[in-house]
């Protein structure tokens, strides 16, 4: 289960660094006002990846993890359900293209959403097979193929550079088609070594009423996540003027978002690991997990987007250029609140394993009825700044009832150490936030060394202090490949 953990991050940290690669070409070399747009599609395209990505993938693994019912019945009728939804959205997004350029006040976008329907049934079906994986706990598997899709994604710089010149956005988006389908086929010819694993232990049929109910409760729930995490750029493409605050303001978000898309290697492993536990009825296992999980999110995770935060426009300067200062206070809301809502979706997939999902439900509705006019009267009386108020205050709420939640089923999860973790990384901000104020530092070289620096201190002090330790797998892996490279050095 470690391994998997750390080889997920491995993944995500390759994800964050291709995707930086691609947003520091565009950003660089389109202006604002251009970027902004990339920053329109990529918002709508997420949107609909969380639907279809997540609703799918934690519903199937979930149910291949429990082995309630037939493994091959299940992923049967999750194909054919997730086939329907990929329809829809093909549909909403070819044949309604141009309702949305109506609606973000730009003619131009119609054919980029049209060029981005084709992406749906790609993805769609590639988070098929990391829910295969997910669920026999193959969790290896899924952290390559993870690690392979945004590496194929650096096709998108070529493809600009001799094909897409005059319209990068559409190299963009058939550069990201590509990997898909290059991802897809190596998934498949993965997946073909353990389809013994996949055979059932169970004679009993899933109702496809029940795929239905557990991918839409799961996908609403990511939609609640994704409206958060995304209609803000939307709303700031809509509302906020000039055109070139949308530009700045995706500047701000794609960093933003660097600590929740870390944190979905932990809710991808949790799910399966604590869904099995609870389906063999060892409930104190499965507590045990989740405390150790929140204690690895607190002390890892957590220090990444409070550095972020008390450094936002340094970064932001440093990354793009000075003019998007202006969006620096707004990243360091935004980075905390994508924080604040990797927790509120760690902590209800584990409520999803003890109880069923109708507060995850509920939580989700409340969500969809209040965020949006909040979000749209923040951006038109405060602009981008208080906009990104509006989304860590919303996702504080949501991450605190979460917690209460969950703690009715399971008591108290956190632990003395994961306070001591949570009072270290406040005066982490307070230390980093005094260094930049008190020195001017900027430009992207001497920015990634502070932060190797600051993040390696931090982690040797909570490492030599003891309250995290390091997972003996990790150890175990890092002995074997050390004595692996040795006896091949001793052979050469």
């Amino acid at each position: 289960m470690r391994r998997g953990l750390v080889l997920n991050l491995i993944g995500n940290v390759v994800f964050f660094l291709t995707s930086y690669g691609i947003h520091y070409y565009l950003g660089s070399t389109m202006p604002a006002a251009s970027y902004g747009i990339v920053g329109t599609i990529m918002t709508v395209l997420d949107f609909e990846y969380m639907f279809l990505s997540n609703g799918a993938r934690q519903s199937l693994a979930k149910e291949i993890s429990m082995r309630r019912f037939d493994v091959g019945d299940v992923i049967r009728k999750s194909l054919l359900f997730q086939l329907l939804l990929i329809l829809a959205f093909f549909c909403i997004n070819f044949f309604g293209a141009p309702v949305f350029s109506y609606i973000l006040n730009d003619p131009t976008l119609a054919i980029y959403f049209r060029i981005a329907a084709f992406l749906v049934p790609a993805n769609g079906l590639f988070v098929l097979l990391l829910g295969l994986s997910d669920g026999i706990q193959r969790f290896s598997t899924s952290a390559l193929l993870s690690t392979i899709y945004p590496i194929a994604k650096l096709s998108v710089i070529p493809l600009i550079i001799f094909f897409f010149q005059k319209d990068p956005v559409a190299g963009m988006e058939v550069g990201y088609l590509l990997a898909l389908i290059f991802s897809i086929g190596l998934g498949c010819i993965l997946m073909f070594r353990y389809r013994k694993e996949l055979k059932s232990f169970s004679s009993r049929v899933i109702p496809f009423r029940t795929i239905a109910h557990n991918t839409l409760s799961f996908s609403i729930f990511f939609i609640m996540v994704s409206l958060v995490l995304s209609i803000d750029t939307l709303i700031v493409k809509s509302v906020v003027k000039p055109a070139s605050m949308a530009g700045y303001y995706t500047g701000a978000v794609n960093f933003g978002k660097l600590s929740y898309y870390l944190m979905t290697a932990f809710f991808t492993v949790i799910l399966p690991v604590v869904a099995k536990a609870v389906g063999q009825n060892d409930v104190h296992g499965a507590v045990k997990q989740v405390k150790q999980f929140i204690l690895l999110v607190l002390s890892f995770i957590l220090p990444i987007p409070i550095v972020i935060s008390a450094s936002s426009a340094s970064l932001l300067i440093s990354f793009y250029h000075p003019a998007y200062a202006v969006a620096g206070t707004a990243l360091s809301f935004l980075s905390l609140s994508s924080f604040f809502m990797g927790m509120t979706v760690m902590l209800n997939m584990v409520h999803t394993s003890f109880s069923s999902n109708r507060f995850s439900d509920a939580l989700s509705i409340c969500s969809l009825v209040i965020v949006v006019p909040i979000f749209i009267l923040a951006a038109k009386f405060g602009g981008i700044t208080h906009i990104a108020l509006a989304s860590m205050i919303c996702t504080g709420i949501a991450m605190v009832i979460s917690y209460l939640i969950l703690a009715r089923k399971t008591g108290n999860i956190i632990t003395r150490n994961a306070i001591i973790a949570i009072v270290s990384n406040a005066i982490l901000w307070v230390v980093v936030r005094l260094l930049f104020h008190v020195f001017n530092i900027e430009g992207l070289g001497i920015m990634a060394l502070i932060y190797v620096v600051i993040y390696g201190l931090y982690i040797t002090i909570m490492l030599a202090t003891h309250v995290v330790v390091i997972p003996k797998d990790l150890l175990n892996m890092i002995r074997k490949r050390g004595g692996r490279k040795n006896s091949e050095e001793a052979v050469h």
